[in-house]
């Protein structure tokens, strides 16, 4: 296993220590938890945003929004 280090804010710093005190963990599993959580995050919304560009490089046609409403009968013509 790695060990990595990093500066947080005081402030940052005992907010992590009271969420570990009030789970019973150490600092380092919350570290850990937080981390792989905002990866899997990450990967997910790069994939997300990767398929978003493959779709706009397909120039679909589009409808606007108030022809989405119309053809919903939401709009009058």
């Amino acid at each position: 296993m790695t060990t990595i280090s990093a500066q947080v804010s005081d402030e940052l710093y005992k907010s992590l220590n009271d969420i570990a005190k009030q789970l019973q963990r150490s600092s380092s599993y919350i570290i850990r938890e937080a981390i792989a959580s905002y990866i899997e995050e990450m990967k997910e919304d790069i994939e997300d945003y990767n398929d978003a560009v493959e779709i706009l490089a397909q120039n679909n046609p589009t409808v606007s929004w108030e022809e989405v409403q119309r053809n919903c009968g939401l709009l009058e013509d």
